[in-house]
Parts: C-alpha cells; structure tokens; sequence
C-alpha cells in the first residue's frame, strides 16, 4: 500500500504495506582490494555502478518522485513483471477490472472490445501505454516488489531484527519508527552484495511514497546514488 502522494491516490487494492526498515551490525569493506574477501570486492563493484538514467533523475531529487513517474522509469521487463504479479494476485478482480478500463480509456477503445482480449495482450498493453489511474500504478509497483523481489525485502529486514514473513511486515502487530539515514545507507551497502542499484533505488523510492516520515533517511542514499 502507498500513501498518498501529490498525483492523485495511491492506496493499494488490500494488499500488505511494504515497510522495509533499516538498522542493525553491517559488515564493513576494507580498502585492500588485494586482501578483501570476494564478497567485500563484489559489495564495493556494485556500491559504485551507476543508476540508468530514469531512476538516477528520480534518486537526485527523492521527494518530487510521485507513483506516474516511478512507473515511467521502470524498465519495460519490470513493468511487465509487476503486470503479471498484480493480475496473478487479484483475487477480487479489481486489477484486471481497472487494467481493461485504463487501457480502454487510453486506446479509446470500448470496454468491451478490450474486456475479450487474452491476458498477455493486456500485459503487454498495460506495460507499453502511458496509464494514469495512480491507485492501479501503485499496486503494479507494490506487486512488483511483492511478487519478485521478496528475497531483497526479506534480507533487508532480517538485517534489522525485524519480524517479517519473506519480506512482509504485519502492520497490525508491529509498528516501524522513523529510520536512520546512517543505518539505511550502511544496510544498502549490504543489499548492494546482491542486487542491483536500480533494484534498491527502487525500492527506496518505493518506501519513500508509502511513508516519507518513516522512510525519510533514504533520501541521503538516493541523492548519492542519483548524483
């Protein structure tokens, strides 16, 4: 679920709030690529690739991001994986129902010519027409995450303590406080180990449309990654 931001609402379709916090023993690199552990020397490599351009405009300026331009810089391969996971987890048909009539809408095609189409043809349309229905983008992103990169979610929280179940946070049972900047730059240095850079600024991102009181110290990280 993302909160509300300054394009319109972005409340997920019932689905479990991303919150990913981030604090706890980090490990270090040292400054011996000789001597350095494989893991170190591959934390540093990454730590240090650029972003593609789309995202390196959104980390350098964090808090103008809202829920259209994420979507927009997303690659196409992840717009239709988030695609995909959003219309897999749909058990109310909500996403299908509000995919068909965004791509009517954007095609000015009637709903019901679009409502025949098979599920690719939606994806693929979904994925390459500009849409503007927040609340639909915002579960696309959230699926995204929820569907792909549960991994990333999981270790992120499990490097904080944080209770999770595969990256999911009850937030029912446990409430997350505003995070260190310190601690979430130190805990992306160990994501880094892993995923990509555009995988994390994502995410970040992410967090910073759900909650920015929360999710404030990944701005620090962001404008570093975006600069």
């Amino acid at each position: 679920m993302l909160e509300q931001s300054s394009d319109g609402g972005t409340q997920r379709h019932g689905a479990t709030q991303l919150h990913y916090p981030a604090r706890g023993s980090l490990r270090e690199t040292g400054s011996d690529a000789g001597t350095q552990p494989r893991h170190s020397r591959l934390v540093r490599l990454l730590s240090v690739m650029p972003l593609r351009p789309a995202l390196a405009a959104l980390a350098a300026a964090p808090t103008a991001t809202t829920v259209r331009k994420l979507w927009k810089a997303l690659s196409p391969e992840e717009r239709s994986l988030a695609v995909t996971a959003a219309l897999a987890d749909d058990d109310g048909g909500w996403v299908k129902t509000t995919t068909r009539a965004a791509i009517a809408q954007a095609l000015r095609f009637r709903p019901q010519t679009v409502a025949t189409w098979p599920r690719q043809k939606l994806i693929s349309e979904a994925v390459r027409l500009p849409l503007e229905e927040v609340q639909l983008l915002s579960a696309y992103i959230v699926d995204l995450h929820l569907g792909h990169r549960r991994a990333m979610m999981g270790a992120f929280l499990d490097q904080l303590g944080i209770p999770n179940d595969e990256g999911k946070i009850d937030a029912e049972t446990t409430e997350v406080p505003e995070q260190d900047p310190a601690r979430i730059a130190a805990a992306a240095d160990v994501l880094a180990g892993t995923y990509t850079a555009d995988e994390i600024a994502t995410y970040f991102l992410t967090l910073l449309l759900q909650d920015a009181a929360v999710w404030g110290g990944t701005i620090g990280w962001l404008e570093k990654a975006g600069s």
